[in-house]
């Protein structure tokens, strides 16, 4: 299981139920403004593929796969990532060490 950061900018704001009921379908945790963390299986590609089917031409948007090393300031999401169902780091580690 990963954890991405999803960062976006979008020009009609308003119209894009479909987009966040898409990210509010995995785990995940509402970061800042335009910056969620989701908890995945799919690949960064998937993950934009699918979200990108609910945004508008001009929009940007964003997926990086994260790891452990990782530091916020004025966020909430050091509880989310640390919580004992995202054991997303070991499975980055074992990746590593193949």
């Amino acid at each position: 299981m990963a954890i991405y950061a999803v960062a976006y900018d979008l020009t009609f704001p308003q119209e894009y139920n479909a987009f966040y009921e898409c990210l509010e379908s995995y785990p995940h945790i509402h970061v800042m403004d335009s910056l969620w963390l989701v908890q995945t299986d799919s690949e960064s590609g998937d993950l934009r593929d699918q979200l990108s089917t609910h945004i508008h031409k001009g929009d940007a948007l964003f997926v990086s796969r994260m790891n452990q090393d990782w530091a916020g300031a004025g966020t909430q999401c050091g509880d989310w990532l640390k919580a004992t169902e995202r054991q997303w780091h070991k499975a980055a580690q074992a990746s590593i060490a193949k």
